[in-house]
């Protein structure tokens, strides 16, 4: 990042790993080290809130750290609330501070009244589609979430496989269940290649694929970032750990198989094809930057979905069929 090299005075690493990607920064305006900002931080809590200061979302890190809050949906919610206020749906004696996109120290105030549950900060920490609600008026028109869940540093207008993976992922809007922006935005990755990251054709397969492959990731415990590293030796990792090697199309069909209990597990919960939809935003065209006029339309936004319960072979309305399942044995947790 531009700011590391001004901020930052040590690495950092999770345990054991030899490719540290954190960093310690020392601030100049708050006191102490903290965090380095990561780069869903500096989107989330930064440009998302129009915040240029370095140090302030740095010192928002270290409050949600602190808090134990997440901070993509931590700035998710707190730039919903700038979006309302600078549209004149809320006004500053509800909000409490001057919720100007830009204001670092309003976004930090923010977070104090998240973290304490006071004032607006009661509603803000029940997240963008709670907040929405109670809100009411025209603020759902301004909730940007996928089931309840504010997106990541992905702007999925211009990436319509990773709108599909919002739609898709257990969770909602979650960029890890996939990771398909590895491969949207290089156009190459793994087995796929000349992926067009503005056409909304075969996303289907793509998403559905990528989705159990990263399913195997999480099953053996592997770092996503390091998934140009361990693409195809899990083989080689597995024998090394269990003296048990198996190849890759042998675990890819656990990530199929984990990808379906999930899916189950959902159904069973009350999920339904109706919840797996965009935000309004989202069938807005990019006003400006390398994606300019791009957007996905509602038609898209069916097709792509359509076309992912197929791959999947569920049904039309999202359902697993009783041969999938069958396939690949589970079809007695579908009963």
């Amino acid at each position: 990042y531009y700011w590391a090299p001004r901020y930052a005075v040590k690495n950092k690493a999770c345990i054991q790993c030899v490719k540290p990607c954190g960093k310690a920064f020392v601030m100049k305006k708050f006191e102490g080290m903290v965090d380095g900002v990561e780069y869903e931080t500096l989107y989330s809590l930064g440009s998302n809130c129009g915040v240029a200061s370095i140090e302030h979302v740095a010192k928002g890190n270290e409050l949600c750290d602190l808090y134990g809050i997440d901070t993509i949906s931590t700035g998710g919610v707190i730039g919903f609330i700038m979006d309302l206020y600078e549209n004149g749906l809320i006004s500053k004696e509800e909000v409490g501070v001057d919720a100007k996109f830009g204001n670092g120290d309003a976004m930090l105030e923010l977070i104090e009244k998240i973290a304490h549950r006071e004032g607006i900060g009661d509603v803000l920490a029940e997240g963008v589609k709670k907040a929405a609600e109670k809100i009411g008026g025209e603020a759902s028109k301004y909730a940007v979430h996928v089931r309840g869940m504010e997106p990541p540093a992905y702007d999925v207008r211009g990436i319509k496989g990773m709108a599909l993976a919002f739609m898709t992922s257990p969770r909602g809007a979650c960029h890890l269940r996939s990771g398909a922006y590895a491969l949207e935005l290089v156009g190459k990755f793994w087995k796929f290649e000349g992926v067009d990251r503005f056409s909304s054709d075969n996303k289907g397969k793509e998403i559905a694929e990528m989705e159990n492959f990263m399913a195997v990731y999480d099953t053996l415990g592997v770092c996503k970032f390091s998934r140009g590293i361990f693409l195809l030796n899990f083989d080689e990792i597995l024998d090394a750990a269990i003296g048990k090697a198996l190849k890759e199309e042998e675990l890819l069909v656990i990530g199929e198989r984990i990808c379906n209990l999930k899916h189950i597990f959902n159904i069973k919960a009350g999920w339904k094809k109706e919840d797996a939809r965009l935000p309004e935003k989202i069938h807005q065209p990019i006003p400006e930057g390398v994606s300019k006029g791009s957007y996905v339309s509602e038609e898209e936004e069916k097709k792509m979905l359509s076309d992912y319960f197929a791959a999947r072979g569920w049904d039309k309305n999202g359902v697993p069929t009783r041969k999938k399942l069958e396939e690949l044995g589970i079809e007695e947790f579908m009963s």
